[in-house]
């Protein structure tokens, strides 16, 4: 009987330690083709999923759903849709210098037009760390591949 119950407690221990957890695992979106999830996908608090690198939203209570979420940052007034890449220069930015640009993770940013490079980045923390500052976006440009062979470019965030 006490090996009964003792092995009941484990069991229930070891399905409680998995219930919420593997409820979370089954819920993380697909990533895109850049390998990160995109604003507005699940990323259950961890910001390293992102495109952005930022994951935001309310931590849940114990045993409750993880529903935070990828978000965008420096839109500088962007709209999605807008990207100067495509040829529709919007200028944006509090001194109008900037041009709004798509990352990699589908959010709207308002690229320096001045400090960006063409080169092979898939998440925002690559441009971070080559020094483009810490609101740096990793863009896609298809113009790039002409000059660069990749879609992608570094940008800073317009003053």
């Amino acid at each position: 009987m006490l090996r009964l119950l003792l092995g009941s407690a484990l069991g229930l221990g070891h399905l409680a330690a998995l219930g919420p957890a593997s409820a979370d695992a089954t819920d993380v979106e697909a990533a895109n083709a850049f390998g990160c999830l995109n604003v507005g996908q699940k990323c259950h608090g961890h910001d390293s999923l992102c495109c952005s690198g930022r994951c935001k939203g309310k931590k849940p209570k114990r045993g409750r759903r993880d529903r935070r979420t990828c978000v965008a940052h420096d839109a500088g007034g962007c709209q999605p849709g807008q990207d100067f890449c495509t040829g529709s220069t919007i200028a944006c930015g509090t001194q109008g210098t900037g041009g709004c640009s798509r990352t990699t993770g589908n959010a709207s940013f308002c690229s320096s037009r001045t400090d960006s490079t063409c080169q092979v980045c898939t998440k925002d923390a690559d441009c971070v760390a080559r020094g483009y500052g810490p609101n740096a976006a990793c863009v896609v440009c298809d113009n790039c591949i002409a000059t660069a062979g990749t879609r992608t470019r570094c940008s800073s965030a317009a003053a």
